[in-house]
């Protein structure tokens, strides 16, 4: 859903690019989920006989890579903190081959482009958002240890399982060894034994998640909430032309004076959305902090009456013609975002507290609540990163006709942007 909040890349993230990749590639690949994992085997075509790390993920990625982090006076492996770079480098990447980060012409996001208007590079955020991840997963792990929790044989098992997928799927067919496979895809600093310890450390932090959902009791006056119909005419505040704006706005007002009820906006919607004239359409249960903030001020307004229809503005997306249904049941999977929700909030206050002294090269890195945007964790497939990959590779052949590409640059300036205070 695409008013969602964009979340930043979190735990949970490579599991749900899992869940797309097996989509994306079913032409591909022969999904089979190994036991207590919930992901899925694949069998890609990448050869890796003759690739190495730099041909992988191009020569912007590892100026910001090899940093020494520290949490709760501890130092981090590096190459488990060049894990989370590189899984966040992908997703971004995946943002970018569907045009909405500028990327390079290998499809990867561009490290050196602006990232919007912020004034930040997209190396930059880039920092930004993989320390919140390595970082955030940390946190779960010490609540993890701290509830008494510990990895299983089953858990163990699916290690193995895993693990052995690389090598079968990977290293094997490529005829070379599963070392240098992994050496591949997540750095010269990494090996088998470093690997496992990032998937066990992963796996750690998604059993808490797993029973920190299964404990949450929704409170009681959350359990209604508020159903919306939209159709969304795409003119972000930050990327948008003026004349862009001005023709998102008149479509959407042109579309509300056609609508006698929200029966209408549906049927309107939809069509637009099928003809490629609004962006996205639909209706969605809103809950509180997942939304975008002006769509979720207007569900909840006090005086909205069931049936009432508007245009609003949310400046991350555009205009929304919408529809109010009247509150509805939140269901399980709804139940599941909010108690992520709630485990967000939680660890987003030990992030921006710094109660556990997470530091970057001895220099503390801060976090405000303007900028914490982790909010679920789970449990890290194994091959996400390689999974990520496929994907990549795959969609950059079908970036929409509005991309803008940019250019790869061999800057070697050490890891612009991250030493900061953010």
């Amino acid at each position: 859903m695409k008013i969602i909040k964009k979340l930043a890349i979190a735990v949970v993230a490579a599991a749900m690019m899992m869940t797309s990749a097996a989509a994306v590639l079913a032409d591909e690949t022969t999904p089979s989920a190994p036991a207590g994992t919930g992901t899925a085997q694949t069998q890609s075509t990448t050869d890796l006989s003759k690739m190495s790390f730099d041909t992988m993920y191009g020569n912007q990625l590892p100026q910001y890579l090899n940093h020494q982090y520290v949490f709760d006076g501890e130092k981090i492996p590096v190459n488990e903190s060049n894990y989370y770079f590189l899984l966040t480098f992908m997703q971004l990447s995946q943002y970018a081959a569907y045009g909405y980060l500028p990327s390079t012409n290998n499809g990867r996001i561009d490290l050196t482009a602006a990232y919007g208007t912020t004034g930040k590079t997209c190396g930059q955020y880039l920092v930004e958002q993989a320390e919140q991840y390595l970082h955030s997963t940390y946190i779960i792990m010490r609540r993890a240890k701290e509830a008494g929790l510990s990895l299983n044989e089953e858990d163990m098992k699916s290690i193995d399982n895993d693990v052995n997928t690389l090598y079968e799927q990977q290293a094997k067919p490529s005829g070379i060894t599963l070392d240098k496979a992994i050496k591949i895809y997540f750095g010269p600093r990494c090996d088998e034994q470093a690997y496992r310890k990032i998937l066990e450390n992963s796996t750690l932090a998604g059993k808490y998640q797993k029973k920190f959902v299964e404990e949450f009791n929704v409170p009681e006056d959350q359990k209604m909430i508020p159903s919306i119909t939209y159709a969304l005419h795409y003119a972000p505040e930050a990327s948008a032309s003026a004349d862009e704006k001005a023709k998102a706005k008149a479509a959407a007002d042109e579309m509300l004076g056609k609508c006698k009820s929200i029966d209408d906006l549906k049927k309107l919607g939809a069509d637009a959305k099928n003809s490629g004239v609004c962006r996205d359409a639909g209706t969605v249960p809103v809950q509180k902090g997942k939304m975008v903030p002006d769509f979720e001020k207007w569900a909840y307004e006090a005086e909205r009456k069931e049936g009432e229809m508007a245009v609003i503005f949310a400046k991350e997306y555009g205009y929304f013609c919408v529809g109010y249904n009247g509150k509805v049941e939140i269901d399980a999977s709804e139940k599941q975002d909010m108690a992520n929700k709630a485990l967000s909030d939680d660890v987003e206050k030990d992030m921006t507290s710094g109660k556990y002294g997470f530091k970057d090269e001895g220099q503390i890195v801060t976090f405000n609540s303007s900028n914490v945007l982790v909010y679920v964790f789970g449990g890290i497939a194994a091959v996400a990163v390689i999974i990520l990959i496929a994907v990549s590779v795959k969609t950059s052949s079908k970036k929409t006709a509005g991309k803008k590409n940019g250019k790869s640059s061999g800057s070697k300036k050490k890891n612009s942007g991250s030493k900061k205070s953010k």
